[in-house]
């Protein structure tokens, strides 16, 4: 599936009044769901999750551990990537990075970049709180659904 077929689709979702979608063709395969996953759910479907960008599986599978041990813990919230591409955590290579840990955010806060074809999408947070975690490094290829920040909620 390419770039753009996958971006269309997820346009798509968005627009949908469906919540979640399971999608198969061929060796693709794509669980897409709305909001945020989060605690079991996330380690439940995690081996649906897959890209057609290679990945550390590894690292990918304990940060899935650490969020669901984590959740049950605190009233934390996983900000998660919308689509594939190249992580970045500032505008340009000279700009301040847009959150740190520690970083207080408001939703609709612009948290990160992520680059795919040539163009550099904001991801966006979808709670108010503080950054607790980066679970990225700057460069690194992120698939779909993947955990990019650890938040502590406030209300």
């Amino acid at each position: 599936m390419k770039m753009d077929e996958l971006k269309e689709i997820v346009e798509i979702i968005e627009k949908a009044k469906i919540d979640v979608l399971k999608l198969e063709k061929g060796d693709f395969k794509l669980y897409y769901e709305k909001d945020a996953i989060q605690g079991l759910q996330i380690k439940e479907n995690a081996k649906e999750i897959l890209t057609e960008v290679d990945h550390d599986n590894e690292s990918f599978e304990q940060s899935i551990e650490r969020e669901a041990s984590n959740n049950t813990k605190e009233n934390l919230h996983q900000i998660t990537s919308s689509m594939i591409g190249a992580f970045y955590s500032r505008p340009n290579p000279d700009d301040e990075p847009f959150v740190k840990v520690g970083s207080k955010i408001n939703m609709q806060d612009t948290v990160c970049v992520l680059e795919a074809m040539k163009l550099l999408n904001e991801i966006k947070s979808d709670v108010n709180g503080e950054i607790l975690e980066i679970l990225v490094e700057d460069g690194q290829i992120i698939e779909f659904g993947q955990p990019l920040f650890t938040v502590k909620v406030s209300e």
